[in-house]
């Protein structure tokens, strides 16, 4: 027989697996078309589009860490606009909060994020600039509200895809 710490010292300790929150930066990069309804529209199975494009990368830099899950942070980007009419600029900041998520199937983990702030533009096309117009204000400098949903391999928890509702508002 052996003896009880013999034993027990021939058992591996399982291998620590990494989750998304152990990574307090990240880098990405996103694009899509823009559309022509509101904010609520953008949750909507066909929204009606836009001949506007956006392409964008940002950064995400986490503080705290909350034993909850949640990881709040500040975020920032640039965004290049493109489609029918001149090339326009977009940067936006502002703080970020993001639920560590839900494991699903011991397999893919799922996060959601929001980021609330500030963004601005070179100038505004299409709805916007009709809107802006109607109502006699600039709309190059508006609140910012982006709304995420992430998913990670949890063997892989570095790299994600996400779906982003990218959207500037002058809140009525």
């Amino acid at each position: 027989s052996m003896p009880n710490d013999a034993s027990s010292s021939a058992m591996a300790e399982p291998p620590q697996v990494m989750s998304s929150y152990d990574f307090d930066e990240s880098v990405f990069i996103f694009g899509g078309r823009y559309h022509k309804g509101y904010f609520g529209h953008t949750f909507t199975p066909n929204p009606i589009p836009e001949d506007f494009y956006g392409l964008a990368v940002g950064y995400q830099k986490f503080f705290i860490t909350d034993p909850e899950g949640w990881n709040w942070g500040l975020e920032t980007g640039v965004a290049g606009r493109f489609g029918d009419g001149p090339a326009t600029a977009e940067i936006w900041a502002g703080g970020v909060g993001r639920y560590n998520g839900w494991v699903l199937g011991d397999t893919v983990r799922v996060s959601p994020s929001l980021t609330l702030g500030l963004s601005a533009v070179t100038d505004t096309f299409g709805i916007a600039k009709e809107r802006e117009e109607a109502q006699d204000k600039s709309a190059k400098l508006l609140f910012y509200v982006g709304p995420e949903i992430s998913f990670s391999h949890v063997d892989n928890p570095e790299l994600e895809v996400f779906w982003r509702a990218q959207h500037r508002s002058g809140a009525w």
